[in-house]
């Protein structure tokens, strides 16, 4: 099973039971397709950055879940089909998301870094990931760089 991030963006025009029902239903497509969900974030209705289908905002989500490696063409099929969902996207991702109790739904403002760092995955800054900053001298236009950090 690989790891996959299903994002998706939901037309606004939904009301809120019907919302609730396309997202056990997409839930529902994950699962039939031999997959699990791990964890859902919701993130609320957001302003897109340009219009889909004369709309300007859209309901984000996102599901982290495990699928057999034929399982995303059977859920993007699926959600081509319908027309509640504006725009998708399923990609593997790199953080193993495990299956908690249920899936958990993560609060609108959380991030999901913390979920990666309450899984035991981190970062650490090597001497090659400086930054450096490059000025660029009005007068004469050359650029200067800098070093930072």
């Amino acid at each position: 099973m690989r790891n996959y991030e299903i994002a998706v963006i939901i037309s606004p025009d939904l009301n809120d039971q019907s919302l609730v029902d396309l997202k056990e239903t997409i839930k529902d497509w994950i699962i039939s397709s031999g997959g699990e969900v791990a964890l859902v974030d919701d993130r609320g209705q957001r302003k897109m950055a340009y219009q889909i289908e004369k709309k300007r905002e859209g309901h984000y989500i996102s599901w982290y879940s495990s699928l057999l490696p034929s399982g995303p063409s059977e859920v993007e099929r699926q959600m081509r089909l319908n027309e509640n969902i504006l725009r998708f996207m399923i990609i593997k991702s790199d953080i193993p998301v495990e299956p908690n109790e249920k899936s958990m739904s993560v609060e609108s403002d959380s991030n999901v870094a913390e979920t990666a760092a309450s899984i035991g995955i981190s970062e650490e800054i090597t001497e090659g990931d400086k930054v450096t900053e490059v000025e660029v001298d009005e007068v004469s236009g050359e650029e200067q760089e800098e070093e930072s950090g």
